[in-house]
């Protein structure tokens, strides 16, 4: 008996085409929407970025879970670089993205980059409204409908569960702060996850750093890594500061050659005098930190 074989229907050379192009977009489809705004396992690690923008401050971090923050943009001409940068990580969405203060050089490339990417919420300080920076931020957050809040020491911003975000400054009913300089508002935020933290400073001046450590308990100020307040300059980095922080790693995002003298000879000093380890991002480039569950890595 003769075993019949079955035959194969060829299709027309048109479908064909048509279901090899459904099935190329059905995968792509999946891989996009599988990103969401995860950016992958990064096997219990926090990943911070202090991304070189030469004289200005943008830091990027990437959550254990893949949850995303962006603190600060440095300048409008920093704009494709820190989106470029942040899409080459696999990342379509910004779950929280913070200005420190109202000054160019740390949210120039803010309104670009609300509008470039899906923005979870914008959080910053209640000062310098009206200038010209954040009248260009304001805009962008009405159109896109992207909810902001003002924060003050004692809140806690929501973006991990596996993480905590605290903010010190500025402390709410301290009227010493200048009604001119938004350094003085700039926010002071400590980021903790797996028994380590970084304290995050803005432009802080002294006088900041005195409020807010005068305002919340001492052992929010100890932490293992430093942003370092307002690029090195003498108007930050009190030796009493520096002592309550005592971080292991002090970062200093700053621009090569710059006109003002940053990193001041004197902060650089008192950095030493804690026994902090100091990283340039004007020597460096882009400084990736890491914190796991067992240590901390940096590297650039």
């Amino acid at each position: 008996m003769e075993k019949q074989r079955n035959k194969k229907v060829s299709l027309p050379i048109g479908l064909r085409i048509i279901g090899i192009i459904i099935a190329v977009l059905a995968a792509a489809y999946g891989l996009y929407a599988g990103m969401g705004n995860s950016t992958g396992n990064f096997d219990g690690e926090m990943q911070i970025f202090a991304l070189d923008v030469g004289q200005g401050d943008s830091f990027f971090i990437i959550s254990p879970n893949g949850k995303t923050m962006l603190i600060d943009s440095g300048e409008s001409s920093n704009s494709k670089q820190i989106e470029q940068f942040i899409r080459e990580k696999g990342v379509r969405q910004l779950d929280v993205v913070i200005g420190s203060h109202t000054h160019s050089d740390h949210v120039g490339s803010m309104p670009y980059l609300l509008d470039a990417f899906d923005v979870g919420k914008y959080v910053m300080s209640e000062a310098g409204l009206e200038t010209r920076i954040q009248k260009r931020i304001n805009a962008v957050l009405e159109e896109k409908d992207i909810p902001c809040s003002y924060v003050w020491a004692g809140d806690v911003i929501d973006w991990d569960s596996d993480c905590k975000v605290t903010v010190l400054s500025p402390v709410p009913e301290f009227d010493e702060y200048s009604k001119t300089d938004w350094n003085e508002w700039s926010l002071i935020m400590r980021v903790e996850y797996a028994n380590h933290s970084m304290i995050f400073t803005g432009d802080a001046t002294v006088r900041s750093e005195q409020a807010a450590m005068l305002n919340n308990e001492k052992y929010l100020f100890d932490a293992d890594v430093l942003k370092v307040p307002h690029h090195g300059s003498t108007t930050s980095s009190s030796l009493g500061f520096l002592e309550a922080v005592s971080p292991e790693y002090a970062i200093i995002s700053v621009g090569k050659g710059n006109s003002y003298g940053h990193p001041d000879y004197d902060t650089i000093q008192k950095l030493k005098q804690v026994n902090a380890e100091i990283y340039r991002t004007d020597e460096l480039g882009t400084i990736n930190i890491v914190f796991s569950a067992n240590d901390i890595k940096i590297t650039y």
